[in-house]
């Protein structure tokens, strides 16, 4: 779990900071060296947070379950209903359209690696868990 220091910054040199930080990471994205931005900058902790959040926010756009996205990511269903009514306000709006406009190939592969680790719903599968140790 990622630790946030108890002592805050005035609000004024935290908007400057993260526009600042803004910018730069705008820049890397036309540069084409993100990436490497992210991986100077992110934990491995904060990627599994970004990268599932991210994923949150697509299989939402896609109305699946809460449920489903919740067993799927391995996250409480709590963070998957809070972002679901987030989705409902309109809070992901412009993640939502980049997420629209992006290749569809990569996300039918994101969903088949999804879809791998689920046990079948009907089957001799099915119970298959309870019997091994």
């Amino acid at each position: 779990m990622p630790h946030i220091s108890s002592k805050k910054l005035h609000k004024d040199y935290l908007q400057k900071i993260y526009g600042h930080f803004m910018s730069k990471l705008e820049g890397a994205s036309k540069k084409g060296t993100a990436v490497s931005f992210f991986e100077d900058f992110l934990t491995p902790t904060e990627k599994i947070m970004f990268a599932k959040r991210f994923a949150v926010v697509y299989l939402l756009s896609k109305n699946l379950p809460p449920s489903y996205i919740a067993e799927v990511l391995l996250m409480s269903p709590a963070t998957i209903y809070r972002m679901s009514l987030n989705k409902n306000i309109g809070k992901y709006s412009h993640a939502i359209r980049s997420l629209k406009l992006s290749d569809e190939m990569t996300w039918d592969l994101f969903e088949k690696i999804i879809r791998m680790g689920l046990p079948p719903k009907v089957g001799r599968g099915r119970w298959k868990f309870l019997y091994t140790k």
